[in-house]
Order: C-alpha cells, then sequence, then structure tokens
C-alpha cells in the first residue's frame, strides 16, 4: 500500500466579532481546562468547530508559538486548525469538532464497551501522528515534540479514531535533537522522569508518555490514582515474570486475546525505560504496532484485512466495499476489476489527478496498491452516501442545503480550473460523484477520466494554452448547470430543454422547482438559480460564465436570501 501524505493549509485569522458570531456569543460550552473555555461553533465552511478560549491574555507569545506549530501540522490524526483570533483581551484557536470528546472520558468516566482492536486503532492513530512529528516532514532542519501526550490530549471522533490535540506545551527541536528548559510544565503523571530531572525535552519524551497511554488502553485504569502506580506494577510484573494477565481490562482478557496483550505490555514497558537511548523510536512503535494488529485481525494482505475479506459492499454498479484502517479510520475501498490495457492507465491516472488534489471538498485518495491486476484505491468515507440516492429518496431536503451543496461544488470546480492545480477537467459532474459525510458536507469523487490540461513545475498556461483549456473545462461548467437544474427540481431527464421552454414561454421555471422548496419567501432565489443554470448549460462554450463567476453569483444569491431571511 502506498500512502499519500498531506500537506499544509491556509489558516484564518479571525476578529473578535467572528468568534462571537461562530459561537453564538459563546453559548455551548463543551469542555473546560486550566487555560480556560472550549466552546462549539459553526462555522460556515467547516459546520461545527470548537472554539478554544484562552483565560490569560498576557500570554501571547506563547499563544503565538502554539499557533506556528500547530498551523505546520496536517496529519489525519490531529486536530486540523483552523484558525485563531488574537483580540485586546482575548486569545481563541478555531479546531475542528471531534464529537465523542477525549480518550480520557471514554476510559474513564463511561462504561462504552471498547474492543481490543479499536484500543488498537487508537493507540496506532496517536503514534503514526507522533511519529509524524518527530520526522522531518515539516521543515528542513525541525521536528516537533508534542509535550503533552495523555489520555486527556487524545480525542476521539464519531468511529473512535484518534486525533492528537493541545499543542501549547509543543515544540520545535532545531536539528531534530534536543531543548533543555528550566521550565518544566505539563502532567507530572505521564511525563518523561528525565525531562522532569534534567528539563531535555526530546523525541524520546513523547515516547514515555506515549507509553503510559498504551498502558491504559489495556488496563482502563489511570496512570496513577492514589498511591498507586500503573506503570510501576506492569514494570514489576514483567520484571518477576508473574501478574501480568491480573493487570489487563477485564472486557478484553480473554485467552484469545492473551498474546496480544502482552505484547502491547511488552511494548508500552520498552517506551517507559528509563535509559532515553533504550527506548523505540516512535517509527519504530508504529511497525510493532500494525505488526500486532494484523495478527489480531488473522493476518493476510494489508488490503485484505482493511475490508475485513470484502464482506460490506457499498455498490453493486461497481465493487466499493467499507473497510476500516489500522487507527480505526473507516474508509471506502475500490478494487478495480476488468480493466485492460489503455482503459487501466487511463484509470489510474485520473486516480493520481485526485490524489494530488488537497481541498477540503474533494474525497481524499489514502492509499493505493497498483500490484496485479486489479489495482485497489482506499478513500475517506463518506457516511451519508451520494447526493443521487439523498435526491432519490424521500426525506426531507431543505433549500438551504441544496444552496451550501451548489456552492461548495462551485468552489471546487473553480479550484480545479485554476492556475494553482494546473487547469483540470474533472469530466463527470454528477450527483452520484458527489458525496456527502455526516455533516452533510458534500466532497466531489469520480476522478477517474478528470485529465490536467497544462503540464510543467509551474503549472501555469502560456498566452497561446490559456485559451483552448478554458473551452476544455466549459463541459464541467455545462454538467455543473444541469446539476444546479437537478438540485432545484429533484429531476433528472430532459431538464435543460424543459428549463429553457419554461424560461422563454413563461419567464419562470417555476412549474418545475421542487414543491417541498417552494414557499414564497424562496420563490425569487430559486428563479436566480434557474437563470444562472441556463447560463452555464448555454450551447455555446464561449458563452458559458467561468466557474470563478458561478461560484460568486451563488454566494451572493446566498447572502441575499440569508439577509432577506433575517430581515423577516
Amino acid at each position: 500500500m502506498t500512502r499519500q501524505s498531506e500537506e499544509n493549509f491556509k489558516i484564518k485569522k479571525f476578529t473578535e466579532e467572528n468568534i462571537e458570531r461562530i459561537t453564538g456569543n459563546y453559548s455551548t460550552p463543551i469542555g473546560k481546562g486550566g487555560f480556560g473555555e472550549v466552546y462549539r461553533g459553526i462555522h460556515d465552511e467547516y459546520d461545527l468547530v470548537a472554539v478554544k478560549r484562552y483565560i490569560h491574555g498576557d500570554l501571547r507569545e506563547e499563544f503565538m508559538e502554539e499557533v506556528s506549530i500547530h498551523s505546520k501540522i496536517n496529519h489525519k490524526n490531529v486536530v486540523k486548525l483552523i484558525g485563531y483570533c488574537i483580540g485586546e483581551s482575548l486569545l481563541t484557536l478555531v479546531t475542528e469538532y471531534i464529537s465523542k470528546g477525549s480518550l480520557d472520558e471514554i476510559l474513564h468516566n463511561t462504561d462504552i464497551s471498547i474492543p481490543l482492536d479499536v484500543r488498537l486503532g487508537i493507540a496506532i492513530g496517536c503514534a503514526e501522528a507522533l511519529s509524524y512529528m518527530h520526522s522531518m516532514h515539516l521543515s528542513s532542519d525541525s521536528l516537533v515534540c508534542h509535550g503533552d501526550i495523555k489520555p486527556a490530549n487524545i480525542l476521539l471522533d464519531e468511529n473512535l479514531t484518534a486525533k492528537v490535540s493541545d499543542f501549547g506545551l509543543s515544540r520545535l527541536l532545531s536539528g531534530g535533537i534536543t531543548r533543555y528548559t528550566s521550565h518544566i510544565r505539563g502532567s507530572i503523571d505521564y511525563m518523561d522522569p528525565i525531562y522532569l530531572r534534567d528539563g531535555c525535552l526530546t523525541p524520546r519524551s513523547d515516547v514515555y508518555s506515549f507509553g503510559a497511554v498504551l498502558l491504559e488502553l489495556i488496563a482502563r485504569k489511570r496512570v496513577k490514582e492514589g498511591n498507586i502506580s500503573l506503570i510501576g506494577t506492569f514494570c514489576k510484573a514483567f520484571a518477576k515474570r508473574k501478574g501480568l494477565k491480573k493487570l489487563f481490562d477485564i472486557e478484553v482478557a480473554n485467552v484469545s486475546n492473551e498474546n496480544i496483550l502482552e505484547e502491547l505490555a511488552r511494548l508500552a514497558t520498552d517506551c517507559l525505560r528509563l535509559d532515553i537511548d533504550k527506548r523505540p523510536k516512535m517509527n519504530d512503535v508504529v511497525g510493532r504496532l500494525r505488526m500486532i494488529w494484523k495478527d489480531l485481525r488473522g493476518g493476510g494482505k494489508f488490503s485484505d484485512a482493511e475490508v475485513q475479506n470484502y464482506s460490506h459492499r457499498l455498490s453493486w454498479s461497481s465493487e466499493v466495499y467499507k473497510g476500516t484502517l489500522e487507527d480505526n479510520t473507516v474508509v471506502a475501498v475500490k478494487k478495480c476489476v476488468g480493466l485492460l490495457g489503455d482503459w487501466k492507465e487511463f484509470f489510474i491516472s485520473g486516480q493520481m489527478v485526485q490524489s494530488q488534489m488537497l481541498h477540503k471538498n474533494i474525497v481524499k485518495l489514502l492509499c493505493c496498491c497498483l500490484e496485479g491486476d486489479n489495482p485497489i484505491f482506499v478513500y475517506e468515507y463518506a457516511n451519508k452516501g451520494s447526493l443521487y440516492n439523498i435526491m432519490d429518496g424521500k426525506k426531507d431536503f431543505p433549500l438551504d442545503l441544496r444552496m451550501k451543496i451548489a456552492i461548495k461544488m462551485a468552489e471546487v470546480l473553480e479550484y480545479l480550473h485554476s492556475s494553482e492545480t494546473g487547469i483540470i477537467r474533472h469530466g463527470q459532474v454528477v450527483p452520484s460523484n458527489i458525496l456527502l459525510d455526516d455533516n452533510f458536507m458534500p466532497k466531489l469523487t469520480g476522478f477517474s477520466g478528470a485529465r490536467r490540461l497544462i503540464n510543467g513545475s509551474e503549472n501555469t498556461a502560456s498566452d497561446r494554452e490559456q485559451p483552448a483549456c478554458v473551452m476544455l473545462v466549459k463541459s464541467d461548467v455545462y454538467d455543473f448547470g444541469i446539476l444546479l437544474l437537478a438540485l432545484i427540481s429533484r429531476k433528472y431527464c430532459d431538464l435543460v430543454a424543459q428549463f429553457s421552454e419554461a424560461y422563454n414561454t413563461e419567464n419562470s421555471g417555476k412549474e418545475l422547482f421542487d414543491k417541498d422548496i417552494t414557499a414564497e419567501e424562496d420563490i425569487t432565489v430559486l428563479e436566480e438559480i434557474g437563470r444562472l443554470a441556463l447560463k452555464c448549460t448555454h450551447v455555446k462554450e464561449d458563452e458559458r460564465p467561468a466557474m470563478k463567476e458561478v461560484a460568486e453569483c451563488l454566494r451572493m444569491i446566498r447572502r441575499s436570501w440569508k439577509k432577506c431571511m433575517a430581515q423577516g
């Protein structure tokens, strides 16, 4: 399997007014700590977000170091930083919202059943994040040491996939070696004793803290309860070679798991060695955890284990299956059967185009296997299925959601058609290629026919190439126009002809609009969308607008509609 790396993205700078609007004037607190409080908010682009408000406004230098470090990290097992705000008396971070809360809360304040494979997945997710931070990916001469790994700083999403959070104590280690400090901060129970004693912070400090977390996962006990140290208890049991089985959580301590639990305990105690040089590196920890995961799943090829022997098929028109990665990430796995010669190369080329697209509204290609006759591609999973299924069903489909989908897809196509990407024609902008996640955020897929129209390191078109490229992407504009008509009518057949005739004869598309969204206050908006859609489907390519113009027009329509709604 070849994994696709993720790149950094732009961090937003918010005003105090932005933060108040996003949080509804701090109306929904969801967490509290020594730093301040965390609130749930709603952001136009990201839907649910978490807003962390700091109490001490005099820590701006430390706050900006946290922003600087966190902004350099973009990994699927790290909470994504969206933006920040520095006000006169306000310091806030805006991050993605992680639904299940912290590992500490799940382990110790709930009775939720957590099978061993899920616990192992949580450990793998955290380890992969740390391995990434400890690598030299972020810059040529520095790496990141988290500095405060503990269950409270490991958040879990709806699939119990780990997301490392809180970079307030993180440090860049110049040259990737060590950093000394006389001002030691962090959670004592999880802190490397060498760091506590000498003030010497190294990547192996995170390894020690991870070992403590791993023990909590297999014992479901806090690392320190009163005078009892879980670390000391496990280390003594290993040294004496007895009493180890009694320390495992009874929920997972059965005969079939015995060897797996012992291997995890051995790995944890290796991480907890007092001799720093004898602790494993995080990339070695990841490797050992993956081997344990394969043993737990019964071995076999990596791709076969991911999809559990292709038992949960998602699509009957093509071989797409639901699967799970080692870190509990739910994925969609596409097995390409029957592709021969040029068709196989054509399909793979489209997937490679998709793998290079870094946009929140494009389905991520996570990894692939090109060995053998049947290539396998692993994508992020969209829980709500395709737009086609939503439109074809009977569930409520409000106008606001339809407009969000239209705007996000217009913005994606604007991005694809820009010189930033090399001008890419998607070629199949249809409802079945638009997937929706848990928050009904749309994500474009179906890149098998996609082609980059400009090659070269700079990805810019010459004056001679530009007009030809613009004409080629106008087929996407046409498809998008049909998509708009489908969204406002909830129909598919012969839409351009029907709407064209309606506007030519009645100067209105009202009779074709979906009756579920034809409230009196919405008709004007629907008419504007209908007219824009007909511009996109103009028979002459050069008369169709560019996607940048379409996206801006839709945003203006939505703003105007929202303003009218707010005014009653």
